[in-house]
């Protein structure tokens, strides 16, 4: 008899459906174990809450979520562990468990507020957050301007992140983050209006988004002086000292005032080049010097070719790089003071010539040299949006590659796994773990409607981003936006200090956040910034964000450049505008630009916060264009003392003036001019 074939039973199909299925069984009995677990932890805590025993309520919510998400993951993510936004097991819960999962969270964020946990509360409002960026990474690609609607349509997705978001707010008011605050508040109130039922919008209104609690933080400057000099740390962890102070130098020369300029610092010289005069046609093409050691004044070099705005320079061996969207790049020689130029191609991955991507000058954008490397990412040159493309050059090879991104003759599509285009971003290096990071930024859709362009509409928008380039992996990834952070913005002032390995914002303007005048009942649509935060890195874990209490702080302004001297840690502010209807700025037009230089002090090691006398500054506080009175601490429009002291202080009246001279005069050995 002839041999019957032998059948392979390890590899028939019918024995990889068999234990297909029954893993599957294994995972929904799984599953079922945990859901029950996780409910009755819940009801344990909603016991706990009620009778208000909150520090028994919030463990109850964080083990509920616990047992949801299985010995997977360590909740709230730890980003330290390689996590970022993005999350697979998040993606693949199902509607009922994203809500269970938002439930609870929003418990443990709420009993830690009442707990007086403000770090933790906001790491739980923050995973609520998160919760929903990931429900909607797994459904069908929208653009980030896009209000994010499941289908089905749940209301109840829509009350838990609204819970999220006002939690956080309160939160973030507790720690006198007024510009976070009423961004969350804001926000909560533009997911209600997008609401196609007016009765769930109804609902929501009176139970979360109450037209009062809008109103109130709508009312606040970012930072308040109302609020602002009274402030104190009351979380460390989330907030720290610092100190602002406006340089002064020998002789009477002076940099004309102006925004969307160029800066950089080399060998303890600041250098200032190009730029606007607000509210002119004034566009510049000179080059100014200032010694921050020796500050005996300005001296001016020798001029660009032609006046341009809204570019960057970038400093490698010697010299400053100047790129504005063209293949020949410029760049200005600092030890010989003239202007040269390189001569670049991109290539593709073989090394072959491609088409120059840039259609027209590119302005708007980010700029950073890692490894004699030169990468420039987003800006504006024919999408008035802006856009994402991202490429590097090589200045050894003079060439070019793209990293990622798309040029704008493509058609700008959603993409959840790279950035979308934007202009005016904050951007940082961090040399040593060769990575870049960008933060924020606007899609331009207003420009967009001016220009009758795509994507054109009349509300601003800014992005509440963070993202991370690693050039060696070379890949991006979404970070969190952890602990008491700046409000999502544009045109803002960014650096990253190596000397404290910190990275500091200040400032910017959001054409999204509105602001209201309660005393006159008029409205604007946009806010501009005056407060300084910093990206901490000190603590285990994953970098935290504290915002930055200061005695003084600059007039509210946004195009300023923040940067810092690598030679000596110190990180100085150059420049801006503001509206000075928004900002009352005396006897100006509509904007006003700066051309002052300010010095940021902040209190870690490497700050040189040691040099500062923190009270004594508070008293004679200049906050904005607003003064505190060194006597009583009033906050308004008043006279600066007209003794030896320069103006150190100031008086609201002469009584006040009466009564704080002696101190005054002892603490700063000021003298009456007439002596």
């Amino acid at each position: 008899m002839p041999k019957q074939p032998q059948s392979d039973v390890l590899n028939s199909p019918e024995l990889a459906a068999a234990f297909t299925e029954y893993l599957h069984r294994v995972i929904e009995e799984d599953r079922r174990y945990r859901d029950a677990d996780c409910k009755l932890a819940i009801v344990q805590a909603e016991g706990f809450a009620r009778e208000n025993k909150f520090t028994k309520a919030w463990p109850k919510f964080a083990e509920a979520m616990a047992h949801l998400v299985g010995s997977q993951l360590k909740v709230p993510l730890d980003p330290a562990d390689g996590g970022g936004v993005r999350s697979p097991v998040y993606m693949n819960f199902t509607m009922d468990e994203c809500l269970t999962a938002m439930s609870c969270c929003n418990g443990a964020a709420f009993n830690l507020f009442e707990s007086n946990n403000l770090v933790d509360a906001l790491d739980w409002t923050l995973e609520v957050d998160v919760l929903h960026k990931n429900a909607r990474f797994s459904a069908k690609p929208i653009h980030e301007w896009e209000i994010y609607h499941p289908v089905p349509h749940s209301i109840e997705f829509f009350r838990q992140r609204l819970l999220g978001l006002m939690v956080a707010s309160d939160v973030l008011l507790k720690l006198g983050n007024t510009g976070a605050a009423a961004y969350c508040r804001n926000l909560g109130s533009d997911m209600v209006k997008s609401l196609t039922s007016g009765t769930e919008e109804l609902s929501l209104r009176r139970e979360l988004v109450t037209s009062v609690s809008i109103r109130d933080v709508m009312q606040y400057r970012h930072p308040d002086p109302s609020i602002y000099r009274s402030m104190q740390i009351i979380e460390p962890e989330l907030q720290v000292r610092g100190s602002w102070q406006r340089l002064k130098w020998a002789d009477s020369s002076k940099v004309t005032s102006r925004m969307a300029h160029a800066c950089f610092i080399h060998n303890s010289r600041l250098y200032v080049c190009g730029g606007q005069r607000s509210g002119t046609f004034d566009v510049y093409k000179d080059v100014w010097c200032l010694d921050l050691i020796r500050m005996n004044g300005w001296r001016e070099l020798a001029s660009y070719k032609q006046p341009f705005l809204n570019c960057q320079m970038a400093v490698h061996d010697g010299k400053a790089y100047l790129f504005r969207g063209s293949s020949t790049v410029d760049y200005f020689d600092i030890e010989r003071e003239r202007w040269g130029s390189i001569q670049t191609r991109f290539v593709g991955t073989r090394g072959e010539r491609l088409t120059w991507p840039y259609t027209r000058g590119l302005t708007d954008y980010v700029v950073h040299i890692v490894d004699g490397k030169l990468y420039v990412f987003g800006g504006k040159y024919t999408r008035p949006i802006g856009c994402n493309y991202f490429a590097v050059l090589d200045i050894a090879t003079k060439t070019w590659k793209h990293l990622s991104g798309s040029h704008d003759s493509i058609p700008l599509k959603p993409n959840y796994d790279v950035p979308g285009a934007r202009k005016n971003l904050a951007s940082w290096a961090d040399e040593g773990a060769k990575k870049i990071y960008i933060m924020y930024g606007m899609a331009d859709r207003q420009g967009a409607a001016m220009f009758e362009s795509d994507f054109g509409s009349q509300e601003g928008f800014v992005y509440d981003d963070y993202w991370c380039w690693d050039i060696t992996k070379g890949k991006w990834q979404r970070e969190r936006v952890i602990g008491n952070f700046p409000c999502p913005r544009a045109e803002m002032s960014c650096c990253y200090n190596p000397s404290t390995q910190q990275t500091i914002m200040f400032g910017g303007y959001s054409p999204a956040l509105p602001y209201i005048v309660e005393s006159s009942g008029m409205s604007f649509g946009f806010n501009y910034f005056s407060d300084t935060f910093v990206l901490d890195r000190s603590a285990a874990g994953a970098p935290r964000w504290k915002q930055v209490l200061t005695g003084n702080f600059p007039t509210y302004r946004a195009q300023g450049q923040l940067i810092t001297d690598p030679a000596t840690g110190r990180t100085y502010l150059f420049g801006g505008y503001t509206n000075t209807d928004w900002v009352p700025t005396g006897p100006h037009d509509l904007t006003r630009s700066y051309g002052d230089v300010w010095q940021l002090r902040v209190d870690v090691p490497g700050g040189l916060f040691d040099e500062v006398d923190w009270e004594d500054e508070r008293r004679g506080a200049q906050l904005g264009p607003w003064m505190a009175c060194y006597t009583c601490g009033s906050v308004g429009v008043w006279k600066k003392c007209g003794g030896t002291c320069d103006g150190r202080i100031f008086f609201c009246t002469p009584k006040c003036q009466k009564e704080g001279w002696a101190e005054h005069k002892k603490k700063h050995s000021c003298r009456s001019a007439r002596q």
